[in-house]
């Protein structure tokens, strides 16, 4: 009777002591809070492990993926949680990897894909937008950054990348336009500043 007393025992503790060195989405949140993303994904992947058909585990793995640098490798993460689940996040987080990368094109083509289900997506939009410039491509860089103003026409940020981009594309006339509208209402823009030689 004592023996499997004993017994019961020593299982339950080591039951206990397992438990205790398993980690879980918390820590993997405060390792991320103190910028240990590698800890952070460590914990994660161990994790995931234990489910590896669930999508946001996948990604938040491609997050810290990102985090790290590690862009090719979040992508598969993106892709896999975008897989299992149809995800703007996961998209979102491919669009960030290939603009890390260098990627203009294909980050362009993704954002285009994306805007066809969430036109009215400003961030996006500015991914977008940001894609096309870096290809020089400043018309249609331009016309992301339009799109933008029409949801969000009090953003003066936005309206001095239209400006710039109208400008660089030879569209002096609507260059022009915006940039009377940024010096009314964003006097102290850097873009007014830069431009004041030009259009006064």
């Amino acid at each position: 009777m004592k023996t499997t007393i004993i017994v019961m025992i020593l299982c339950l503790l080591s039951g206990v002591m397992l438990g205790v060195g398993k980690s879980t989405i918390t820590d993997s949140y405060n390792a991320e809070t103190a910028k240990n993303y590698t800890r952070a994904l460590q914990i994660m992947e161990e994790i995931a492990a234990t489910d590896t058909n669930d999508d946001f585990y996948q990604l938040r793995i491609g997050w810290l993926q990102y985090l790290l640098g590690k862009y090719n490798e979040a992508i598969k993460s993106y892709t896999k949680s975008n897989t299992i689940a149809h995800s703007l996040d996961a998209q979102t987080g491919i669009v960030n990897c290939q603009l890390a990368l260098g990627k203009w094109d294909d980050a362009r083509e993704l954002a285009d894909q994306i805007l066809k289900s969430y036109p009215q997506n400003s961030v996006i939009l500015g991914k977008a937008a940001y894609a096309a410039y870096m290809k020089q491509d400043y018309a249609g860089a331009a016309s992301y950054y339009l799109s933008i103003i029409r949801i969000t026409p009090w953003d003066m940020e936005i309206r001095g990348y239209l400006v710039n981009n109208l400008y660089l594309s030879k569209d002096t006339e609507n260059a022009r336009k915006h940039y009377v509208l940024l010096k009314k209402y964003y006097p102290e823009s850097l873009i007014v500043k830069e431009y004041a030689k030009i259009f006064g």
